[in-house]
């Protein structure tokens, strides 16, 4: 046999096993999941948009929750959430590297420590219509707001009202009437900043059930567990689902979403 022929009998060999696999009328062929395109997801918040009282703050944050869970495998994750923020500090802080993302979606979440240290609901709208504003960037950026849960069912906030004990707060928190009125005061204020701005609220009242449960939160009695953390999470990521343009930012279909979060993730 020629030296040729070794090189002849692969060749046929290669023709055989061809044959065979199109001998039901098809041909075996790859199938590459097709991402969207990339962007970025920034999560704008205080203490609990860091992830405080989870038990990994990093992995099991909700907004690392959410990103895994609910983002197209093409998105990368930037948290910019500062502990203690009101909306006026967020202004300060976290605006301006938020912008310098350029992100297709933000999510925010700040109104408790607004509550808690008595705010006015005027001041607290203005200055969130303003955060908003700035963060939707001429309706180039989709944004998703945190509504007020409600926060008079904390064991901090109750240790804090009148005739409760071992509050650990520096200062004193009005009746549990009054502190219902505020958080329904602050929600009607983030329902005008959305419907003014285009943005979307995300109602973690109604995904509590109207009550937070108590294993729900953190052994602080202030932030969320990390059962809680994933409670919002859920919450956000069924928001998201009612945006225009979801299908551009969630998986798509039968695909699925990546495995990797932290303070600032790429998948």
């Amino acid at each position: 046999m020629g030296a040729g022929a070794p090189l002849l009998l692969l060749a046929l060999a290669a023709l055989a096993l061809l044959v065979t696999a199109c001998a039901g009328g098809r041909a075996d062929t790859l199938e590459v999941e097709a991402l969207p395109p990339p962007f970025t997801y920034v999560a704008v918040g205080a203490s609990e948009t860091v992830g405080i009282g989870a038990n990994d703050p990093v992995s099991e944050s909700w907004p690392s929750v959410f990103y895994r869970n609910a983002l197209a495998r093409s998105a990368t994750l930037v948290n910019l959430g500062v502990s203690g923020a009101t909306v006026r500090e967020a202004l300060d802080r976290e605006l301006k590297p938020a912008l310098a993302e350029e992100p297709r979606l933000v999510t925010v979440w700040l109104n408790v420590n607004d509550l808690v240290r008595q705010v006015p609901v005027e001041q607290y709208q203005r200055d969130l219509g303003t955060l908003v504003r700035g963060l939707r960037r001429g309706g180039a950026t989709d944004v998703l707001v945190a509504s007020t849960p409600p926060v008079g069912d904390l064991p901090l906030v109750r240790a804090c009202l009148p005739g409760g004990t071992g509050c650990q707060l520096p200062f004193r928190l009005p009746s549990a009437e009054t502190i219902i009125e505020r958080v329904a005061a602050y929600n009607a204020a983030i329902s005008r900043v959305a419907e003014a701005e285009g943005a979307v609220v995300v109602d973690l009242a109604a995904a509590g059930g109207g009550r937070i449960d108590p294993t729900l939160v953190a052994a602080d009695g202030f932030h969320p567990s990390t059962e809680g953390h994933r409670r919002v999470a859920a919450a956000f990521a069924d928001a998201l689902a009612s945006l225009p343009s979801a299908a551009e930012l969630r998986p798509p279909a039968g695909g699925s979403p990546g495995a990797s979060a932290g303070a600032t993730a790429d998948r």
